[in-house]
């Protein structure tokens, strides 16, 4: 462990010397300081399990643990866990999913926009907004994310390739959470780095609810590496910021005077140096790139790819080293501030 610490002072006295030289999405380089950015970190696990495991494997405290729920679950929303989180500075982030994940995104028994906008489920999303007001304190919800694509019922291929129906399901859901009485609500539209189709209707611009409905701007994106399960014989390898760069273009032309968050990210091993992506991410980080960047959301975990840092003994040390950067260390409830004076300056 000392070793690994002696490293990690190393990697970050280096990034100090490099940070000038910048990337192309270096906005706001050049600082003395690095501005202040929270850990996010999702595990499929409860929320306060999350939280404590976390704090095993990588020796540090998240600023917000974030956890999935889909409407056809039925499931209450964990008003008592929630609190936990709270009693140890960490903001709840909820992942608020409108479908039934036993069925197919087409299957007609499937959930889509049309049903959310007639009303065929203001019942269950009142009673969770009374949970979600429960809690007393602020939490994110991350309502119907990754629109831009079409794996998921409410994406916008397949709900007509009609944007606006997306955006009254949006304010629908929105409007009867705050009717309820969950004012504590931070509401995150979060779309995916790659529309797909990439076609204008699907262009995340034109499903903007506006700036009364949202409070976060969410970006979700992945280092796919070679050959993932969706493109098996092509390299998909990208850097941090060719992941993200043009996304977080994006979200700062789309709502300029809202903080941003990356929703989920991770890199893959297949196909270069995961332990060196992250490094280099530490670096561009730490450079004062991306300025109205606050929340990173990691996605520990296996599934499509090996995502999770512990992926080898290499990943875990430079994963680590990030997390535990000062500039890393945001708190839950200055997080839990941003959003209540968002910047308007652009990024």
């Amino acid at each position: 462990m000392r070793m690994r610490t002696l490293l990690c002072a190393a990697a970050a006295a280096v990034a100090l010397v490099v940070s000038g030289t910048g990337t192309a999405a270096a906005a706001g380089a050049g600082r003395d300081t690095p501005p202040t950015r929270y850990l996010g970190m999702f595990r499929e696990e409860d929320p306060t399990t999350i939280a404590a495991n976390v704090r095993s494997l990588y020796g540090v405290t998240p600023a917000s643990v974030m956890w999935f729920d889909s409407w056809g679950s039925g499931r209450p929303f964990p008003v008592t866990e929630a609190k936990t989180l709270w009693r140890h500075g960490i903001m709840p982030h909820y992942t608020w999913e409108p479908w039934d994940t036993a069925l197919g995104p087409n299957d007609p028994g499937q959930i889509h926009l049309r049903d959310v906008i007639d009303g065929s489920w203001d019942g269950y999303i009142t009673a969770r907004a009374r949970e979600f007001a429960a809690v007393g304190m602020p939490i994110l919800v991350r309502w119907g994310h990754e629109f831009n694509g079409n794996w998921y019922p409410w994406g916008i291929a397949n709900n007509n390739a009609d944007p606006t129906l997306y955006v009254r399901a949006y304010r629908h859901v929105h409007d009867l959470v705050a009717a309820a009485g969950a004012r504590n609500v931070q509401w995150v539209w979060a779309f995916n780095n790659g529309s797909s189709p990439d076609a204008p209707y699907n262009d995340p611009a034109a499903a903007y609810p506006g700036d009364a409905y949202v409070d976060w701007v969410g970006i979700d994106g992945y280092n796919w590496g070679f050959g993932p399960s969706w493109d098996p014989a092509v390299d998909h390898w990208t850097t941090f910021d060719q992941t993200f760069a043009a996304a977080y273009a994006k979200a700062r032309t789309v709502a300029p005077n809202r903080p941003v968050m990356i929703g989920e990210f991770a890199s893959t091993e297949d196909g270069g140096d995961k332990a060196q992506w992250l490094r280099d991410m530490n670096t561009t980080l730490r450079s004062g790139a991306y300025p109205e960047l606050k929340l990173l959301t990691y996605f520990d975990l296996t599934k499509e790819e090996a995502w999770s840092p512990g992926s080898s003994p290499a990943a875990l040390a430079a994963f680590t080293c990030w997390a535990r950067q000062r500039y890393m260390h945001g708190r839950g409830d200055e997080l839990a501030r941003i959003a209540a004076h968002p910047s308007s300056a652009g990024g």
